[in-house]
């Protein structure tokens, strides 16, 4: 992850013309099925494209562990297509070559052995990352962003090279006995002797808003978060607000891994480059600040030593906008080049719609592919050729695919037939000892987004006016393994919330704020991504007289009762939901 020590970087050397020419070829993208242009891939006439996987991995009911693992280059490689050999990645080969296209995935393996790619609202990729030499290199959330360098530039590697992968794979419900392959397609151009020129090598600087120190790189989006009045919170800009102590707690996870400052005295070039976000995210900016001739000494202590680079938006083909998966992000453009000098500072920020809702354990990652050197031609310097630089920032960015099928959120939204809860007759009293969770349910009140629920089970349990309720997760004990263990969440929805579960659907949009993070005891490397205990206690809940619930009388007649009825559900599970009647 993002803080580690990085790679030095090599100087480059000269392309030869053959390369100069077919990169022109590369300029022009092809359209896709749905009229959105695609970055193409760079082509060599020696390339071969392989598939490669992990062995099998195990799906445990609910989880969502944040896991390392060991890998190599390419496991289990297979030749999709080209002139090479699957040999070539066999134990103890000391063969050298470029990736210069890195296509992530996942499937599910059947029975049967049939792999499938699993819908994003079962079987959800919530990130995996790959690192060379302890350096993250390649990376994927759900969106599975693809990387593919430009014409003459490449991410040298051995075919034998160990990595390491951390992964977080999510399973949304109770199923179990499931197992997937984590998948990477990857173009590979072998190492000639004597070396060839025509390839650069490249390194990964992993920017990220939110990184190091902590190994689950997260922030919160809440709703309201905004300094400004335009509905968007931009991370970290907006949580270093002094004035405002709503904040401190965001203010305290921004990492000093979103900046780089470029140490090689022949200076850097940027070449590549794509943000991952989460739901709820519009874009990942690029900037650049070099120190100029005021009087100061730090780089972008002025606004005119600041420059934008690239800013990568979400695409979202989700009908309902930023609230899914159903996402692509956009990388720079194949004749994207920015030359940059020794003691330059780049940078990032990620910006959230917090208007409709909270969004919680958000990330704002960019990596960027760096070549040493700045001497190649179609680099533009962003002070020194200020206008070519902001011509291709106005460009704007390129999709490295389509839409993808399985990120279609169909089970969002589904009308399953359910009552609306502010619509149900009251149920007992909140037990004193608060709400049970067990066996993914909340034990009073709560109810399953299925079709066919029993509605006696969904009566609203009562407490009085300014009232909290405590929730213990029993399906979490601090003795368990993380593979035993559901982490759960108590987050608030708009009533009634009892529509499908999806990835874009329930939205952590409550009238009244509050979410507990993921209750349980994660150990190791998850340890940061749950709250450290199985207990949560929601704020007060109040009396509104303007949402005042209304119910049906035997006679059948509407009757307005002097109570209120919030919602909430499990932002791991969320086909979990449950609700709070408040009395006045």
């Amino acid at each position: 992850m993002a803080g580690m020590n990085w790679e030095r970087l090599v100087p480059g050397r000269p392309f030869i013309a053959a390369a100069m020419a077919a990169f022109v070829a590369l300029v022009v993208a092809a359209p896709a099925s749905a009229g959105d242009p695609i970055l193409q891939p760079a082509s060599y006439p020696d390339m071969t494209t392989y598939s490669c996987r992990t062995d099998a991995i195990d799906i445990h009911p609910g989880q969502n562990i944040n896991d390392f693992a060991t890998t190599k280059t390419c496991p289990h490689a297979e030749v999709v297509r080209g002139p090479g050999s699957a040999d070539v990645f066999n134990a103890g080969s000391s063969a050298q070559g470029y990736v210069t296209r890195f296509k992530p995935s996942m499937v599910e393996i059947k029975p049967g052995g049939k792999l499938v790619t699993p819908s994003v609202w079962d079987l959800h990729l919530h990130h995996v990352v790959w690192a060379l030499n302890g350096n993250p290199t390649f990376a994927s959330g759900e969106e599975k962003t693809e990387v593919k360098m430009p014409q003459g530039y490449g991410q040298k590697v051995a075919a034998d090279q160990n990595w390491f992968i951390n992964q977080m794979l999510h399973n949304l419900g109770q199923s179990d006995n499931r197992q997937v392959y984590l998948t990477w397609e990857i173009d590979w151009v072998p190492e000639t002797n004597p070396a060839r020129t025509d390839i650069r090598g490249t390194n990964v600087r992993w920017l990220d808003v939110a990184g190091s120190p902590q190994v689950y790189p997260v922030f919160d989006a809440e709703k309201g978060y905004d300094t400004n009045g335009d509905d968007k919170f931009v991370f970290p800009d907006e949580a270093q607000n002094p004035s405002d102590p709503a904040y401190a707690e965001e203010a305290g996870k921004i990492s000093a891994a979103r900046s780089w400052t470029v140490s090689n005295p022949s200076g850097s070039t940027l070449v590549f480059g794509a943000g991952h976000l989460h739901p709820g995210g519009e874009n990942v900016a690029l900037m650049v600040a070099r120190d100029g001739a005021d009087a100061g000494s730090a780089a972008g202590n002025d606004p005119s030593e600041v420059k934008n680079l690239f800013q990568s938006d979400a695409k979202y083909y989700e009908p309902a906008g930023a609230v899914s998966w159903d996402v692509a992000m956009e990388a720079t453009r194949a004749d994207w080049r920015i030359s940059l000098e020794q003691g330059d500072r780049v940078f990032i920020n990620v910006t959230y719609d917090v208007k409709r809702a909270s969004w919680y354990e958000s990330m704002g990652i960019l990596p960027l592919a760096v070549a040493g050197g700045n001497d190649d031609p179609l680099a533009k310097d962003p002070f020194d050729d200020a206008a070519d630089v902001q011509a291709m920032y106005d460009e704007g960015g390129i999709l490295t695919h389509g839409r993808l099928k399985e990120n279609i959120d169909t089970k969002a939204r589904k009308d399953l037939k359910l009552p609306n809860p502010r619509k149900l007759k009251s149920g007992p009293a909140v037990p004193s000892g608060g709400v049970d969770i067990r066996s993914f349910n909340y034990l009073t009140g709560g109810f399953t987004a299925i079709g066919g629920f029993p509605t006696s089970l969904m009566k609203p349990p009562t407490i009085e006016s300014g009232e909290t309720v405590s929730f213990d997760n029993l399906d979490a004990l601090p003795t368990q393994t993380n593979e035993e263990q559901a982490w759960h969440s108590i987050t608030s929805c708009r009533a009634p919330c009892n529509k499908g579960s999806g990835i874009g659907y329930p939205l952590a949009n409550g009238p009244i704020k509050f979410d507990s993070g993921q209750l349980g005891y994660g150990k190791g490397f998850s340890s940061e991504v749950t709250s450290g205990d199985s207990f949560y206690e929601t704020p007060p809940l109040t009396y509104n007289p303007n949402r005042r619930d209304v119910i049906k009388t035997k006679a059948g007649a509407k009757k307005k009762l002097k109570a209120t009825t919030y919602t909430y559900f499990c932002r791991i599970h969320p086909l979990m939901r449950g609700s709070i009647r408040v009395v006045k």
